[in-house]
C-alpha cells in the first residue's frame, strides 16, 4: 500500500475509533458483509459483552463504499480494542498468513462463519429436537464420512497451494465439492450425494498416489496441529458450498414438518466451548481489550 492509502486508512482508522462516542458504544466493528453480523454478534455477546456498532462496509480510499475481507485488511496495522474487523479465515489460518488478534483481527478459524453453523453434534440435536424425525437423517455421521473422503485431498491441496504448485489447487478443489442437490440425496444418511463426492474425486486421488513429493503423514501432522482431523475436515472446507448442499438435503427432509431448516436448524444457536475452532474465537475475544492503537514505524 503506498503512502497516501496508508495515510488514509490511518486516519480513517483514527476517526472510527472514536466515533464509538458518537455512536454511543464501546467498539466499531467491521465485518465482511452484512451477513456476517449474524455470527459476530453472537460470539462477542458471549465472550466480550459490551455494546457494538456492527459495519458491513466502509469507505475506500477512493470515496467508495466497500465491503469484504480485502476492504477490512486494509485497516491492518490501524486497528484497536474500539476498532477492530472480523473477518472469515478462507485458508488463510491453514495457510499461516499473517492474522492474528494481537493486531485486532478476529478470525473465523473454519473456512468461513457458515462452517460453524454446520457442527454436527449440534446440528444432528437440533434436527432431531426441532422436526422430531432425528432417525430419518444423522448429520454426524453425513459429516463424518465427508470429510473423511475429502480428507487426503484437501491435504494434497493445501500442500499444493502452500508451495505455490500448479495442478490440483483451492478452485478445483472448490469446483469438486460444489455438487447440486438431486432427488434422493436425502436418503440413507446422503448415500448417493457422498458417493458423487468420492467418485468426483476418483482422479485427484490417483494423481496423489503418483506424487512422491507428497507424504500423508507429514501433511496430517501439520494441519492436526491446527485442529484439522480426518473426521471435521467439513469445517474447513468453502463454507458457502458446505452452506448449500446442507440447506438443499435439510429443505427436503423438513418438508410437511413447518420447519424452516436454514432458519432454525443450521442457524439455531452456536455450539460455544464444544470444538476447537471455536474455542480458538474465544481466547481471541480475549485479547481485545489488550489491544492498543499502536501505529507502525514507516
Amino acid at each position: 500500500m503506498d503512502a497516501d492509502k496508508k495515510s488514509f486508512y490511518e486516519k480513517a482508522a483514527k476517526g472510527l475509533a472514536a466515533s464509538t462516542l458518537m455512536y454511543g458504544v464501546d467498539s466499531i466493528v467491521h465485518v465482511e458483509d452484512k451477513d456476517d453480523i449474524w455470527f459476530w454478534r453472537q460470539i462477542l455477546s458471549k465472550y466480550r459483552p459490551v455494546k457494538y456498532k456492527f459495519m458491513p462496509a466502509t469507505t475506500n480510499e477512493k470515496g467508495q463504499r466497500n465491503t469484504g475481507c480485502t476492504q477490512c485488511l486494509k485497516y491492518r496495522g490501524y486497528l484497536s480494542r474500539k476498532f477492530f474487523v472480523c473477518i472469515d479465515s478462507d485458508l488463510r489460518y491453514m495457510l499461516d498468513e499473517d492474522v492474528s488478534a494481537e493486531n485486532g483481527i478476529l478470525q473465523t478459524y473454519t473456512y468461513s462463519w457458515e462452517n460453524h453453523c454446520a457442527f454436527a453434534r449440534r446440528l444432528q440435536e437440533t434436527f432431531a429436537r426441532r422436526t422430531g424425525k432425528g432417525d430419518s437423517f444423522n448429520f454426524e455421521l453425513f459429516l463424518k464420512e465427508y470429510s473423511r473422503i475429502l480428507y487426503e485431498p484437501f491435504l494434497f491441496m493445501l500442500y499444493n497451494e502452500r508451495n505455490g504448485l500448479r495442478g490440483f489447487n483451492r478452485d478445483k478443489f472448490r469446483s469438486i465439492i460444489t455438487l447440486q442437490y438431486r432427488q434422493g440425496d436425502e436418503l440413507n444418511n446422503g448415500e448417493a450425494f457422498l458417493s458423487r463426492l468420492a467418485s468426483s474425486l476418483s482422479e485427484v486421488v490417483a494423481e496423489i498416489n503418483d506424487r512422491g513429493d507428497f507424504n500423508h503423514q507429514t501433511e496430517a501432522a501439520r494441519y492436526s496441529a491446527k485442529g484439522l482431523t480426518q473426521d471435521n475436515v467439513y469445517l474447513y472446507v468453502r463454507g458457502h458450498c458446505l452452506y448449500n448442499s446442507l440447506v438443499s438435503i435439510g429443505k427436503k427432509l423438513c418438508e410437511g414438518t413447518g420447519v424452516d431448516f436454514e432458519q432454525n436448524v443450521h442457524k439455531d444457536a452456536l455450539a460455544f466451548e464444544e470444538y476447537d475452532a471455536i474455542s480458538r474465537i474465544k481466547s481471541d475475544v480475549g485479547v481485545l481489550n489488550t489491544v492498543r492503537l499502536n501505529m507502525p514505524k514507516e
